[in-house]
């Protein structure tokens, strides 16, 4: 038998070259590769499991005697409103949120068809962000669960893997409601001692405010899934309509003008367009394919939340060194849904791994902690660390200053995950991680910080088999936070011992 594997429109990167070769061997391993270019690979084999050729990640479709058939992934990407530009990342439920820091979904697809992931198998994801894994993982029928200690992405994860099976007709009829009564002129009173209130009037303009509010309201009593996407298309929009700067992860003041279009004629776009992705996912699988999906919000470094269940594979993309600030960046949306008060902002931030702030009760505590490395790190990360506290001088600012101990204990902190992961995982169960490298300068002294390697080193301690290093090509980032943007990753594979 011979067939025409057909490939996306999209110039794919080398790494998705070298994924796409890999899913060939491991989904069909019998078969010979008769020829490959920018728009087909011709394969042949006296038995191929076409079965398996659908769960191909980087082909639409294949041919077989000239007549087409769809691949599962090529279902799932069908959108005439996508640019054929570079891979396609908001299909399905992917957009509903642009959380900061989220991976490939198709990086996950290959990672789970690469270590052998099938329907009936158990998938962690213990840093589980916005839902990548859980989403796609759903989108195969394949169960999954995640972590985040973060509970705006842990309500965004568990909202896109719920509308997989939500109610499009009404929730568009709920949508058709809501445009009647966000287009009435709204008043709130803010009263006194109302912290929420008064927090959120101070960054977001009242008449923003008040259409917020009145979403809240409306759909308090709905559906929960149906009420949960409401709420989540609104949050994704609140950083842009408030007066907090849009391209700053930080929380400072805004300095660009605000958007042309109003907030109500993008909150009724966005919720529209994903309403239709939702109903085009829905028309891939019957909405009982889908599993039932779910983060949990836990600290993944002690937490043991699903039970006694073993896990086959496990495939994250975790915070690095110094990570990005994902609490200060959704703190409005945090404090407007309920699931932090303003004033435990700064707790949260500083619990998350790889934070970069330190509270001032921790400073002593990692000072001596790195003075006797009580952590046992490995060598090759506390040689890093005391290099680094030696570099330091008196033009390194107070986060400078800090830098050596946010190293410290994150890797410490990482040493903890490793240990409770490998206790959920079952025997030769397959670990992938996705990590950014970091830099930065310290006294003068840059530090190319590679994460990965160091990373893999702490994991081999926690009784990990290191099974692979492969580096991954980033798309070049721009704007604000482009001097320290991660242009190279790595995927660790890492084997439970």
């Amino acid at each position: 038998m011979q067939i025409e594997l057909l490939k996306f429109p999209y110039s794919y990167m080398e790494y998705e070259k070298i994924l796409q070769t890999r899913e060939l061997k491991v989904l069909l391993p019998e078969i010979e590769v008769l020829s490959d270019d920018k728009h087909n690979t011709i394969i042949s084999g006296e038995r191929i499991n076409l079965d398996n050729v659908k769960e191909l990640t980087f082909y639409r479709a294949y041919k077989i005697d000239g007549i087409s058939y769809p691949t599962r992934q090529g279902l799932y990407e069908k959108d005439d409103t996508l640019r054929a530009v570079k891979q396609h990342t908001r299909y399905s439920t992917h957009g509903i949120h642009e959380y900061k820091g989220k991976f490939n979904p198709q990086i996950v697809h290959a990672i789970a068809n690469i270590f052998g992931v099938q329907r009936g198998h158990k998938v962690l994801d213990p840093f589980d962000g916005s839902g990548t894994t859980i989403v796609e993982c759903a989108h195969a029928g394949i169960e999954a669960y995640g972590t985040d200690i973060n509970p705006l992405a842990c309500l965004i994860a568990n909202t896109k893997v719920a509308a997989l099976k939500m109610d499009v007709e009404e929730a568009s009829v709920r949508l058709y409601e809501l445009k009647r009564t966000l287009s009435q002129p709204m008043t709130i009173n803010i009263p006194e001692g109302d912290e929420r209130l008064k927090y959120l009037s101070n960054w977001i303009p009242m008449e923003i405010l008040c259409m917020l509010e009145s979403i809240r309201n409306e759909v308090e009593n709905d559906d929960p899934t149906i009420r949960n996407f409401f709420l989540v298309v609104a949050s994704d929009l609140i950083r842009d309509y408030s007066y907090q700067e849009p391209s700053d992860l930080r929380i400072r003041r805004r300095k660009s003008p605000m958007p042309e279009v109003s907030f109500l004629e993008a909150y009724l776009q966005k919720a529209s367009k994903y309403l239709q992705k939702i109903e085009q996912a829905q028309s891939v699988e019957d909405k009982s394919f889908f599993p039932d999906n779910h983060a949990m919000n836990c600290d993944i470094k002690y937490a043991k939340p699903f039970g006694d269940i073993k896990f086959d594979a496990a495939i994250t993309s975790p915070p690095y060194v110094t990570a990005l600030p994902y609490i200060d960046t959704q703190r409005i949306s945090l404090v407007w849904l309920g699931l932090c008060s303003a004033s435990e902002i700064g707790r949260l931030e500083a619990s998350l791994i790889g934070s970069r702030e330190l509270l001032k009760s921790e400073k002593t505590k990692w000072a001596s902690e790195i003075a006797e490395n009580t952590g046992c790190l490995p060598a090759e990360i506390y040689k890093l660390v005391c290099s680094m506290n030696e570099s330091l001088n008196e033009n390194d600012g107070f986060r400078k200053q800090a830098v050596p101990m946010l190293v410290y204990k994150y890797f410490t902190e990482m040493k903890s995950m490793f240990i409770n992961v490998r206790s959920m995982m079952k025997p030769s169960g397959l670990y992938g991680l996705v990590v950014g490298h970091n830099k930065t300068t310290l006294g003068g002294t840059e530090y190319n910080i590679d994460t990965p390697y160091l990373l893999a080193v702490l994991a081999q301690q926690c009784g990990w088999q290191i099974e692979e290093l492969f580096p991954l090509q980033t798309y070049k980032r721009y704007g604000l936070n482009a001097k320290n943007a991660i242009n190279r990753e790595t995927l660790i594979v890492l084997r439970n011992a």
